[in-house]
Protein backbone atom coordinates (compact mmCIF):
# COMPACT_ATOMS: atom_id res chain seq x y z
CA UNK A 1 0.00 0.00 0.00
CA UNK A 2 1.37 3.39 -0.88
CA UNK A 3 1.10 6.54 1.24
CA UNK A 4 -1.77 8.15 -0.66
CA UNK A 5 -3.81 4.95 -0.48
CA UNK A 6 -3.08 4.69 3.26
CA UNK A 7 -4.29 8.24 3.83
CA UNK A 8 -7.40 7.78 1.68
CA UNK A 9 -8.38 4.48 3.30
CA UNK A 10 -7.62 5.41 6.91
CA UNK A 11 -10.61 4.95 9.21
CA UNK A 12 -11.42 5.63 12.83
CA UNK A 13 -12.00 2.25 14.42
CA UNK A 14 -14.29 2.06 17.43
CA UNK A 15 -14.43 -1.69 17.98
CA UNK A 16 -11.41 -3.93 18.36
CA UNK A 17 -10.73 -7.62 18.65
CA UNK A 18 -9.33 -8.71 22.00
CA UNK A 19 -6.44 -10.50 20.27
CA UNK A 20 -3.14 -9.44 21.86
CA UNK A 21 -0.80 -7.49 19.61
CA UNK A 22 2.74 -8.93 19.50
CA UNK A 23 5.37 -6.73 21.15
CA UNK A 24 7.43 -6.85 17.98
CA UNK A 25 4.53 -5.30 16.04
CA UNK A 26 4.15 -2.49 18.56
CA UNK A 27 7.90 -1.80 18.54
CA UNK A 28 7.94 -1.72 14.74
CA UNK A 29 4.99 0.70 14.62
CA UNK A 30 6.67 3.01 17.15
CA UNK A 31 10.05 2.82 15.43
CA UNK A 32 8.55 3.76 12.07
CA UNK A 33 6.30 6.45 13.62
CA UNK A 34 9.31 8.02 15.32
CA UNK A 35 10.54 9.14 11.91
CA UNK A 36 8.01 11.99 12.11
CA UNK A 37 9.37 15.48 11.71
CA UNK A 38 9.85 17.56 14.83
CA UNK A 39 11.14 20.96 15.84
CA UNK A 40 14.92 20.98 15.62
CA UNK A 41 14.86 17.16 15.43
CA UNK A 42 14.00 17.10 19.13
CA UNK A 43 11.48 14.23 18.91
CA UNK A 44 9.87 15.43 22.15
CA UNK A 45 7.41 12.59 22.54
CA UNK A 46 7.29 9.67 24.88
CA UNK A 47 5.12 6.66 24.09
CA UNK A 48 3.87 4.58 26.99
CA UNK A 49 2.42 1.26 25.86
CA UNK A 50 -0.24 -0.21 28.13
CA UNK A 51 -1.80 -3.66 27.86
CA UNK A 52 -3.33 -6.39 29.98
CA UNK A 53 -4.21 -5.86 33.63
CA UNK A 54 -2.79 -2.33 33.78
CA UNK A 55 -4.92 -1.27 30.81
CA UNK A 56 -7.97 -2.93 32.38
CA UNK A 57 -7.43 -0.93 35.58
CA UNK A 58 -7.12 2.32 33.61
CA UNK A 59 -10.33 1.51 31.74
CA UNK A 60 -12.15 0.75 34.98
CA UNK A 61 -10.93 3.95 36.59
CA UNK A 62 -11.93 6.01 33.56
CA UNK A 63 -15.46 4.59 33.53
CA UNK A 64 -15.84 5.02 37.30
CA UNK A 65 -14.80 8.67 37.02
CA UNK A 66 -17.18 9.23 34.11
CA UNK A 67 -20.10 7.60 35.93
CA UNK A 68 -19.42 9.49 39.16
CA UNK A 69 -19.45 12.84 37.35
CA UNK A 70 -15.82 13.63 38.11
CA UNK A 71 -14.68 16.23 35.61
CA UNK A 72 -11.36 15.35 33.95
CA UNK A 73 -8.48 17.64 34.85
CA UNK A 74 -6.18 17.38 31.83
CA UNK A 75 -2.72 18.88 31.70
CA UNK A 76 -3.72 20.59 28.46
CA UNK A 77 -7.05 22.38 28.50
CA UNK A 78 -8.78 22.55 25.15
CA UNK A 79 -11.10 25.41 24.30
CA UNK A 80 -14.70 24.41 23.61
CA UNK A 81 -15.64 24.05 19.96
CA UNK A 82 -17.06 27.14 18.34
CA UNK A 83 -20.51 26.99 16.73
CA UNK A 84 -19.29 25.98 13.27
CA UNK A 85 -17.17 23.10 14.55
CA UNK A 86 -19.68 22.01 17.18
CA UNK A 87 -22.27 21.78 14.38
CA UNK A 88 -19.94 19.47 12.42
CA UNK A 89 -19.37 17.30 15.47
CA UNK A 90 -23.11 17.00 16.13
CA UNK A 91 -23.86 16.15 12.49
CA UNK A 92 -21.33 13.30 12.58
CA UNK A 93 -22.61 12.08 15.97
CA UNK A 94 -26.18 11.99 14.63
CA UNK A 95 -25.00 9.88 11.67
CA UNK A 96 -23.05 7.50 13.92
CA UNK A 97 -25.98 7.04 16.32
CA UNK A 98 -28.36 6.46 13.39
CA UNK A 99 -26.05 3.81 11.94
CA UNK A 100 -25.93 2.10 15.35
CA UNK A 101 -29.68 2.40 15.86
CA UNK A 102 -29.33 4.60 18.96
CA UNK A 103 -32.16 7.07 19.22
CA UNK A 104 -31.54 10.51 20.70
CA UNK A 105 -33.88 9.81 23.61
CA UNK A 106 -32.08 6.58 24.57
CA UNK A 107 -29.80 7.97 27.27
CA UNK A 108 -28.71 4.51 28.42
CA UNK A 109 -27.35 3.50 24.99
CA UNK A 110 -25.72 6.90 24.53
CA UNK A 111 -24.03 6.52 27.94
CA UNK A 112 -22.81 3.04 26.94
CA UNK A 113 -21.29 4.57 23.79
CA UNK A 114 -19.56 7.25 25.85
CA UNK A 115 -18.14 4.60 28.20
CA UNK A 116 -16.66 2.72 25.23
CA UNK A 117 -14.56 5.76 24.41
CA UNK A 118 -13.33 5.96 28.00
CA UNK A 119 -12.38 2.26 27.70
CA UNK A 120 -10.31 2.98 24.56
CA UNK A 121 -12.99 1.11 22.60
CA UNK A 122 -11.70 -2.10 24.23
CA UNK A 123 -8.53 -2.13 22.15
CA UNK A 124 -5.97 -4.66 23.43
CA UNK A 125 -3.26 -1.96 23.46
CA UNK A 126 -3.23 1.73 24.37
CA UNK A 127 -0.36 3.98 23.41
CA UNK A 128 -0.31 7.05 25.61
CA UNK A 129 1.68 9.94 24.17
CA UNK A 130 3.28 12.58 26.36
CA UNK A 131 6.01 15.18 26.37
CA UNK A 132 8.10 16.96 28.98
CA UNK A 133 6.20 19.81 30.64
CA UNK A 134 9.25 22.08 30.34
CA UNK A 135 8.93 22.18 26.56
CA UNK A 136 6.96 24.75 24.58
CA UNK A 137 3.41 23.39 24.48
CA UNK A 138 2.49 24.56 20.97
CA UNK A 139 5.55 23.00 19.35
CA UNK A 140 5.31 19.81 21.39
CA UNK A 141 1.65 19.31 20.49
CA UNK A 142 2.44 19.87 16.82
CA UNK A 143 5.32 17.39 16.95
CA UNK A 144 3.30 14.76 18.83
CA UNK A 145 0.52 15.11 16.25
CA UNK A 146 2.87 14.04 13.48
CA UNK A 147 4.07 11.08 15.54
CA UNK A 148 0.45 10.11 16.31
CA UNK A 149 -0.55 10.32 12.63
CA UNK A 150 2.34 8.03 11.72
CA UNK A 151 1.13 5.52 14.33
CA UNK A 152 -2.36 5.64 12.83
CA UNK A 153 -1.10 5.17 9.29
Amino acid sequence: MDLIEAIKTRKSIRLYKSTPVPKETIYEILEIASRATSRENSHPWKATVVTGEVLDKIRQGNVEMLNSGVVPNPDVVMNPLTDEFKKRQIEIAVQIFQLMGIERENKEKRAEWMQRGFRYFDAPVAIILSTDASLDLAHSQFDISGFAQNICL
